[in-house]
């Protein structure tokens, strides 16, 4: 019987010592380490949302940025050569779109053989890709001779009948084009950086100086920003016209700067 008593007390402290818990040590020692683990956790935690959302910003940017180029591009390359100029302390460019061209038969009454001013011009039919037929130009080489109330290498354009461009007035050019091209165009578009805003302009009146800025617009993009948005590189009759364009895409601590040349073919 003594043994067995023995027994059953030492099974006692046995158990007894089995759920007699954690030490004060233990449950501090613990604590310390799921602290730690703790904030490493939500260290790297909050690192990964922070790449994540830097990461969602810069896409949003680049898909901002990408299709505005992508229209200034497009637009630019439909544009009159040298029509292309810089204005409103050239945070603006403007040009004047192509909307038909063909050719035409006989020289034009220039500057060189002094034939009488013309109303009319033997030439090729043409069609209209968008767009309204305003104007007609010929042998133009610089944007001074489209602007403007005295424009040489312009003329307002009246409409096609029995084989002739007509004319609203009569008409002497400042010189004939070497291929014998007449291009037929609409009123001035422009890209504009105003404020932290990419701008697209159309409509403007061909005797502005300026692009007018209160005029209605069309956004293509915000939060841009661009001390030198556009930068221009004349043509002459063998070499292309080439806007340079440096525009920075900005949102939430990230920014995005893209730089891309344009060409546009000068046909003459």
């Amino acid at each position: 019987m003594m043994g067995l008593a023995n027994t059953f007390k030492g099974m006692e402290g046995y158990y007894r010592k089995k759920l007699s818990g954690f030490t004060l040590i233990e449950l501090i020692t613990v604590i310390v380490i799921l602290s730690i683990l703790a904030v490493i956790g939500s260290g790297f935690v909050a690192r990964t949302a922070e790449s994540y959302q830097r990461t969602q910003t810069r896409a949003l940017l680049i898909n901002t940025a990408r299709p505005s180029l992508e229209r200034i591009t497009r637009q630019l390359r439909v544009a009159l050569p040298f029509s292309l100029r810089l204005t409103n302390s050239n945070s603006c460019i403007e040009f004047i779109p192509i909307v038909g061209a063909g050719n035409y038969f006989d020289p034009v009454p220039d500057q060189s053989n002094l034939a009488n001013p013309a109303i009319t011009i033997a030439a090729s039919p043409y069609e209209i890709d968008s767009g309204v037929a305003r104007f007609v130009s010929i042998g133009a080489m610089a944007n001074a001779e489209l602007y403007g109330g005295t424009a040489t290498s312009r003329a307002t354009f009246a409409g096609y009948s029995n084989g002739n461009l007509n004319l609203t007035l009569a008409q002497r050019w400042v010189r004939n084009s070497i291929n014998k091209r007449y291009y037929l165009l609409d009123n001035p578009q422009a890209f504009c950086v105003v404020g932290s805003e990419l701008r697209y302009y159309d409509g403007i009146n061909i005797n502005d100086a300026n692009v007018t800025l209160t005029n209605s617009f069309s956004i293509i993009a915000r939060n841009v920003t661009a001390p030198t948005p556009f930068a221009l590189a004349t043509g002459s009759e063998n070499r292309n016209v080439a806007v340079n364009i440096l525009l920075a895409f900005a949102s939430g601590g990230e920014s995005v700067t893209y730089s891309q040349r344009v060409l546009i073919r000068n046909v003459p």
